[in-house]
């Protein structure tokens, strides 16, 4: 996820800060909020979703001690 963020960096500025927005709601409240979060199924259980436009995805899970991001770009 790292690399979709550089991407975006150096791309569009605008999707960069609505995924800081993003990240920063999904550290108050990981399973609700803004983004319309959902439960990801079948090979992707135990992950969510949230949208950052029509088109892309951040993909996340979230332990009791941690956030990892899987995906930010594209729709899974």
């Amino acid at each position: 996820a790292w690399e979709d963020y550089l991407h975006w960096q150096q791309s569009d500025r605008k999707i960069l800060q609505r995924i800081n927005r993003l990240i920063a709601e999904i550290r108050r409240d990981p399973f609700s909020g803004i983004g319309k979060p959902e439960p990801l199924r079948h090979a992707l259980a135990g992950y969510w979703s949230r949208r950052i436009d029509d088109e892309h995805r951040i993909v996340y899970k979230v332990s009791a001690d941690a956030l990892l991001i899987a995906q930010l770009r594209h729709h899974y």
